[in-house]
Parts: C-alpha cells; structure tokens; sequence
C-alpha cells in the first residue's frame, strides 16, 4: 500500500493540488493500492476516484494530527510500503516506524523562512520544518533550485533527489462547443500572448502588461489572455486601465483541461514574469511544461528555478528578473520571429512529451520504493 497525506488535493484548485491528484492516479494506474488522507469535506466527487479516500475538515493543528494519528495507527497493523507527504507539514506527526517516508519540497515553504537569531517564531518555524525533514528517507525537490534552498537548511544533500512536477495531459476530443468559445476568444486577434497562473502580485501580470503596451503600436490586434482565479484581479484592472491595455486583455478565470489545452495552442506565447523578492519566487513554473507539450514557446525570467521549466534558447527565452527592457525586448524576439517560434515549440515537444506526462514521470516515484 502507498499512502499520500496531503493538505491539497481535488478538487481544489492549484499547483500542488493538481500534482498530488496526478500522483495518486498516476500510482492506481500501476497496480498499485492507494489510499489518499486529505484535507477538506467528502463529497460525491470523491467517489469517482479510482482509490480510498479520507478527507479531514477539522480546525487545521488538530487535522494534521488526527490525520497523522489514524495513519500511524494504520501502519502497524497493515503493509505500507512507502508515505508520501505533500509537504513538511503533512510529515510533521507522522512515526517513521519500519516505513519509508517521503517528503516533498516545493520551495516557497523555504523562502519564506528568512530569520534572524532574535526571532524566537522564525527560529522555531525551521526547527521545526529541520526535524519533518528528517523523518524523510527521501525528500523530492521540484527543481534544482529548491534543492539548493534545502541544502542551505543543512538538510542530508544525500536524502534530497530532485523530481519536477508530472503533468496530466489532456489528449481526448475538444467538444464542439469548446471549440466554438475558444475561437470566439481568439478571432481576428495576432498575436495572442497567454499567462496560465493565479491571480497573485508574484506571477508577474503587471510586468507582462507594461511590456505590451510598449509594444502595442507594432501589433495593434495584439490579445493578453489571462486564465486563473484570484485576489489581485482588481490590481491587474486597474494597471491595465493604467497602461492603457484594458481593451487588449481577456480575463478567462479558471479552465478545465480541454479549454486549457486548445487556448494554449492558440497561443504565439506562454509568459510569466515573477519579480524581485523572496514573495516573488516561482520554484519551478508548470505552466511552462504545460506551454512547451503543447508546442508553444516561452518566457520565463532568472530567478528560482524557472530555468529548469524553460531550456534558455532552446524551448524559449529567459529574461533578466524585474527588467522591463529585457522582458520586452524578449517577447518582442519570440513574436516577431516566426522560425524562432516554430523552433521552440518543436523543441518544447520533444522536451516534455516523453518526460513530464504522469505516465512516464511516476516511474521516477516508483524507483524510490
């Protein structure tokens, strides 16, 4: 039996979310028996997975516990071949009693650990991340550079393996109707620039827009489209009305699988710009992968560990982090430049298809067992 506890998980919304339910599909899928403890309410939904599924809703210090609780107790009288937590808050009451226990590391849970001696809440905080961490036989880093963020933890260098995010891909029939909404969208709009990401002052949505309203006047018909839900959606207004782009921008929301994978395809370019500062860090960038499968170039900038994510003059470009002259210079080279275009896309395919999809990324997972 594998047991993934985890505080994320359909049907939410997210990242990590989607990672976790990719995972536990990806594992049934090879025989394996699963059984899933996850934060949030039962419903019928829950009962269209192909796994056991236990769902805890209690005030938060007291779920992680009794989650931790009935698994401990779950390991002694049953055969568990490994534990596999989302994050080092899932792992924090668990007994490593004869059991392999993985942990996962997604960066920001690191980031935002900067301390001082003096601060006795931070100093606890890392003690206490330190000694989840070290409960782990493996801890899955998402990128090489949040496995340097562990390694400046002082975590064992030879307990951390770095995993990137697997990805469901959608390959199924586009319904008519998606179809006909998609095209809609995107008619009589070149070029069509896309940011897949929630609506947060760290994705880098401000940025993307002041980068396309200097470029306006050399693509007039220019289409920003923006999918994902979100707090900031009145900020992102407000600096659009700001730079004059309002008009140019289409807010989507969230988008199921198939919408995702047409609008992306319709796309000259995926981009996503986060900013200076630890709050601004993007670790890895799925969105990325999402854009390269599909055959779309990308732009990404320097810092955290979107260059694992984007093969710099290979699968798209990479810009200087808070430069507004690189990120526009940047987009302005992939739009302009149709071979450039074709080129990354091909790349990008050749780059993912045979590597992120759940059905070759689990195999890296089951090594581990």
């Amino acid at each position: 039996m594998i047991i993934i506890s985890t505080q994320c998980f359909y049907p939410g919304k997210g990242g990590i979310e989607d990672l976790m339910t990719g995972m536990a599909k990806a594992f049934e899928q090879n025989g394996k028996d699963v059984f899933v403890y996850a934060d949030g309410t039962s419903s019928d939904k829950d009962k269209i997975l192909p796994f056991k599924i236990k769902r805890f809703n209690q005030w938060k210090p007291i779920r992680r516990r009794l989650k931790a609780y009935e698994i401990n107790n779950l390991i002694k009288i049953r055969k568990v071949d490994l534990i596999i937590a989302d994050s080092w808050k899932s792992a924090e009451y668990l007994e490593s009693i004869n059991v392999k226990i993985i942990v996962l590391a997604h960066g920001s849970e690191i980031l935002k650990l900067p301390y001082t001696p003096l601060n006795i809440f931070k100093r606890h905080k890392k003690n206490r991340i330190l000694t989840s961490l070290n409960k782990a036989k493996i801890i899955v880093a998402n990128s090489n550079y949040t496995q340097n963020l562990l390694q400046g933890l002082k975590v064992d260098p030879n307990k951390i393996k770095v995993i990137h995010p697997g990805i469901e891909s959608f390959d199924g029939k586009i319904k008519e109707d998606i179809s006909d909404k998609v095209k809609e969208i995107v008619e009589g709009k070149n070029p069509i620039i896309l940011t897949l990401a929630r609506l947060e002052k760290r994705k880098g949505h401000l940025l993307v827009i002041e980068a396309l309203s200097r470029l306006k006047t050399k693509y007039p018909n220019l289409l920003y489209i923006i999918a994902g839900e979100g707090d900031y959606k009145n900020n992102i207004i407000k600096h659009a009305i700001s730079f004059n782009l309002l008009d140019s921008i289409k807010f989507l929301g969230w988008i199921n699988e198939p919408e995702k994978t047409l609008i992306i395809k319709k796309s000259d370019l995926l981009v996503m710009t986060p900013g200076l500062g630890t709050e601004s860090v993007e670790s890895f960038g799925m969105a990325f992968i999402d854009g390269s499968l599909n055959g779309v170039a990308t732009l990404g900038t320097d810092n955290g560990g979107m260059s694992d994510a984007i093969l710099d003059g290979q699968t798209g470009l990479i810009a200087k982090t808070g430069d507004i002259e690189d990120i526009t210079i940047k987009i302005d080279q992939i739009l302009s430049d149709n071979s450039m275009r074709k080129k990354f896309g091909k790349n990008g395919i050749e780059f993912t298809a045979k590597t992120f999809p759940w059905k070759y990324k689990i195999r890296e997972y089951l090594n581990l067992i």
